[in-house]
Formats: C-alpha cells, sequence, structure tokens
C-alpha cells in the first residue's frame, strides 16, 4: 500500500515537471509536425525521455524498492496518472500552453504519446535485466554436496544399503 503511494506520486512529481518543462521551453523546443527539423526534434526528446526513465527505473529499483516488479509498478502507476492528467492538460490545451501554434499542440501530443509508450516499456525492461542478472550469478556452477565415494562410505556399509534405521516392514521381512 506505502508503495503504491510512493509510487504514485513519484509518477505525479514527474508529470509535473514534465509539463512545466513544456510551459517553460516549449515553445522553443517543440517544432511544428510539418517543420523539416521535426523528426530530429522528436529523437532528441525522446532519447532525453528515455535515458531519463532507465535512471529513474534503475533507482526505484535498486534503492527505493528492491523487490521485483517495482519498477513495472511504477512504469503502470505513471503512465496511469500521466495520461489521466494529460486529458485535461490536452482538453484545456489553449489556455494551458498559450504560446503553442496548433502544429505545436500536435507536436506536443506526439511527444507525450511516445513519451508514455517508454514509461510503460523502459520500467518493465529494467525489471526484467536486474532479475536475469541476479537468477544468473544465483547459479551455482557445482552441486552443493558432492557425491559419496565407494571408498568413502562407511565399512559396514555397502553401496545399495540404507543407512536409515529398519522399518517395520523390513524388520519383518529380516524375520
Amino acid at each position: 500500500m506505502r508503495q503504491g503511494f510512493i509510487l504514485t506520486g513519484l509518477g505525479l512529481g514527474i508529470w509535473a515537471v514534465a509539463t512545466l518543462f513544456f510551459l517553460l521551453f516549449g515553445q522553443w523546443i517543440v517544432l511544428e509536425t510539418s517543420d523539416p527539423y521535426f523528426s530530429a526534434s522528436l529523437f532528441l526528446l525522446a532519447t532525453l525521455s528515455f535515458l531519463l526513465l532507465i535512471g529513474i527505473a534503475l533507482f526505484i529499483r535498486l534503492k527505493l524498492f528492491p523487490t521485483r516488479g517495482s519498477a513495472t509498478r511504477f512504469g503502470f502507476l505513471a503512465t496511469a496518472v500521466g495520461l489521466l492528467l494529460n486529458t485535461f492538460t490536452l482538453w484545456y490545451r489553449e489556455s494551458i500552453f498559450e504560446k503553442f501554434t496548433e502544429g505545436q499542440h500536435h507536436s506536443y501530443s506526439v511527444l507525450i504519446t511516445v513519451g508514455y509508450l517508454f514509461t510503460l516499456i523502459v520500467p518493465t525492461i529494467v525489471d526484467q535485466v536486474m532479475r536475469e542478472s541476479k537468477s544468473a550469478s544465483a547459479t551455482p556452477t557445482e552441486p552443493a554436496v558432492a557425491p559419496l565415494e565407494e571408498s568413502e562410505l562407511p565399512e559396514d556399509q555397502t553401496e545399495g544399503e540404507s543407512i536409515l534405521p529398519p522399518t517395520d516392514e523390513s524388520a519383518d521381512d529380516q524375520r
């Protein structure tokens, strides 16, 4: 329960920082979809988002909640919170992003769609990579108990005999 609240709050904080970033700098970095450099701008902003999400997911997985699936839960919760809040952001885009042109509003929609795609995929991949590396290092290369050699058996026991005391059935067979 506590983890859910913290991860939801983290998702809310990331949404607020991203929205504030686009409010302050969006006029200069969000290009219209018809601009010839739109693809390059989209690529650079997507790469920045990708790298930041890797860092956040690693922080959550390694430091905040070092349990399986914690980064994936963050991805789902952050996406749910962000999509809900961005619904209203896009609904009232004319009053929130006053300096954007109509083409920049379209571009912003594309950017946040790619951002939420990464928010779902990147933490899941981080969880999978962390899980595989842990299980790979925990796998022993040699068996924990080596089988006994014929010479290491006690003198009164042959290989096929059990060292356990006889049960009632085996005692009946001996009589």
